[in-house]
């Protein structure tokens, strides 16, 4: 469902008269379209975004037409959509990648202990009382 309304903010007398904000709803439990799976996990990610009616809603105001409104809105949309998408793909294990990681990993445990044993011989050396 496509609604226009009333924009605030810049743009003079012309927002008082023109209806320019786009205001997009998708019932999501109607949209048959979307895989189960994929309308879930926009559900959890788009939360706060969902109505009571269960529609998502997606608002454009970044424009001063209607039809840039419109396009901004429904760009918001496939976004929304695309991303549940994407984060439901599993992700491919690069071993170059890991391998880096893993050395990253080491380097930095190795650093803190370092760091850990230079600061325990300071307090050490603080004890020491045949000074």
């Amino acid at each position: 469902e496509v609604k226009f309304i009333r924009s605030g903010g810049a743009g003079g007398q012309n927002v008082n008269k023109v209806n320019t904000k786009a205001d997009v709803r998708l019932a999501l439990r109607e949209a048959d379209w979307i895989p189960e799976e994929v309308r879930k996990q926009l559900m959890r990610r788009e939360k706060n975004r969902i109505n009571k009616e269960g529609e998502l809603v997606v608002a454009s105001t970044k424009h001063r037409t209607q039809k840039k409104n419109l396009e901004d809105a429904m760009g918001k949309l496939q976004r929304f959509l695309d991303d549940a998408v994407t984060s439901l793909l599993p992700i491919e294990a690069n071993p170059e990648k890991e391998k880096r990681i893993k050395k990253k990993m080491k380097k930095a445990n190795e650093k803190r202990l370092d760091n850990k044993k230079k600061h325990a011989m300071k307090k050490k050396e603080r004890r020491r009382k045949d000074w």
